[in-house]
């Protein structure tokens, strides 16, 4: 976890939905935000791969953050996006919800987070900004992509 001076605020945060709770990723993080497009399905592609879509050309893995978080992935709808992130291995379409801004942070809305008990299924985890809807958790697209995903995408 970053400790309080480590981060930079202000800063921008695009700000998405998957299931009820609100998350965001740098903005400098996100390459493009996409409606849902056609996906195609991987047979033993790693957890949580949903398979891999054409966009503008290139083969992108896509990965479902409904798996990654454990809750049920509801039937998409006209506010479905991928949002297009740069991982370790290339670039990964993360599937969401809804895209719902991008939000201007500032220090005073930053909160490390500690929580009890094994954390360690939450190292995407870099805190969280308070803002007039709730909570926003601030993920690293880095650490939210497993290793792998992007490889899929090179196998097919």
């Amino acid at each position: 976890m970053k400790s309080l001076e480590l981060v930079q605020v202000p800063r921008q945060l695009v700000v998405f939905r998957v299931g009820e709770t609100r998350y965001g990723l740098d903005i400098d993080s996100v390459s493009e935000i996409l409606p849902l497009l056609s996906i195609t399905p991987l047979a033993a592609a790693p957890g949580g791969v949903l398979g891999i879509s054409d966009v503008r050309k290139r083969v992108v893995p896509i990965f479902d953050l409904h798996w990654k978080f454990g809750i049920p992935r509801p039937e998409a709808d006209s506010q479905t996006r991928l949002v297009l992130v740069e991982a370790t291995e290339g670039p990964v379409g993360l599937l969401v919800d809804a895209v719902d801004e991008v939000l201007t942070v500032s220090r005073e809305a930053f909160q490390s987070v500690a929580t009890p008990g094994d954390t360690s299924g939450l190292g995407y985890l870099q805190g969280v900004f308070r803002e007039e809807h709730g909570l926003v958790l601030w993920v690293d697209h880095l650490r939210l992509v497993p290793s792998g995903v992007s490889r899929a995408a090179r196998a097919a």
